[in-house]
């Protein structure tokens, strides 16, 4: 799964993007060219350590994420234009947004308008939809015209995605449209989820009153973040307790990215290796056993469930198969986060 950092210039979305992914520094622009920067993310996940620590495997291995920042662009950030045009190019390929807007005073900018902000960049990518949408749809008005067949469901779609538009909301606030397969091949902007990252100022905490009560925002001290990211653990606990910080905001941004897709993980355990697989929520066994190995979901039987819970309270897998919390389900189980599974399979 890859997430987008968006951002307009001085922002801090590169800060926020080296605090992620444990980097320094920017990448420099390439014979001018704009840098498409990508960083590979475990997730952390107390469970993992758990099994981890009860198995004691060769292998261990987390879910992933994987963020992508545009660098190389000092002062096109800010002209929105240029921007918008580096986002169609680099960023119609992620599955959502991180959008990080400035929540602190800026020497060149001056004092933050973070909700201004977020409006002025959720406004450009409703426009660069709506241009899309007008385009296709003159598009099958000439070839209606000239006594071509369109796909009536399609046009029907886009109609509805202009009138959305038009109103000035996003795509994503119509989960149908935004989740319509034929118009997956669009990759609108406004489509994709979005989490809000308020980038506070170091020694601020606190989230803006403009957006209290927002389920899509969090605050971050970007800054602060991406310093502690570069130290050893024992250093990092110190710099969290001189800051009063319980958990990097980092590890929560990261489980927010795993929520804002409607995704959850399933563990597969033994001696040689205890890994954690992203499926979405709900998935069938069948198909859960095909991320697995091919071989696995064609050769379904039953996959053995326990939930982590369970086995957690039992203390270890013989203990809980005798409380009868082991069980056995059939393919079309949909598979719930947390849940250990051994698939049965014959091929």
């Amino acid at each position: 799964m890859k997430l987008g950092i968006v951002g307009f210039g001085r922002s801090g979305k590169t800060t926020v993007f080296n605090a992620l992914t444990q980097r320094t520094g920017e990448a420099p622009a390439v014979s001018g060219q704009v840098v498409p920067v990508l960083g590979v993310v475990p997730v952390p996940d107390p469970r993992l350590d758990w099994l981890t620590a009860l198995y004691n495997p060769r292998k261990k291995t987390p879910a992933q994420v994987t963020y992508t920042d545009l660098q190389g662009i000092a002062g096109v950030a800010e002209k929105k234009k240029d921007y918008m045009a580096l986002l169609l190019t680099h960023m119609r390929p992620v599955e959502a947004f991180l959008m990080v807007v400035r929540n602190f005073s800026d020497p060149v900018l001056g004092p933050p308008r973070p909700a201004r902000d977020r409006r002025e960049l959720e406004e450009e990518f409703i426009l660069a939809d709506l241009a899309t949408v007008e385009k296709r749809l003159e598009r099958i008005e000439a070839e209606q015209k000239k006594g071509r067949k369109t796909a009536a469901a399609e046009l029907e779609l886009l109609q509805r995605c202009a009138t959305l538009l038009n109103e000035e909301k996003p795509l994503r606030t119509d989960v149908s449209l935004a989740s319509a397969p034929e118009l997956k091949g669009y990759t609108f902007l406004s489509a994709k989820p979005l989490l809000v990252l308020v980038n506070n100022d170091d020694n601020d905490p606190s989230m803006p009153e403009d957006f209290q009560g927002s389920e899509d925002v969090m605050v971050i001290r970007g800054r602060l973040e991406m310093e502690m990211a570069q130290l050893s653990e024992p250093d990092a606990a110190v710099f969290r307790q001189d800051y009063g910080i319980d958990e990097s905001a980092m590890d929560r941004v990261i489980r927010r990215s795993f929520r804002l897709l409607g995704l959850g993980t399933f563990f597969t355990v033994g001696d040689d290796e205890v890994k954690a697989w992203t499926i979405p929520e709900g998935l069938p066994a069948v198909e859960a056993a095909g991320v697995v190995h091919s071989d696995m979901k064609k050769g379904f039987i039953r996959a053995e469930v326990v939930a982590y819970d369970d086995l957690r309270k039992a203390g270890d897998y013989a203990a809980a198969r005798k409380q009868g919390w082991v069980r056995l389900e059939g393919r079309d189980y949909p598979v719930k986060d947390g849940d250990i599974i051994h698939f049965r399979f014959n091929v």
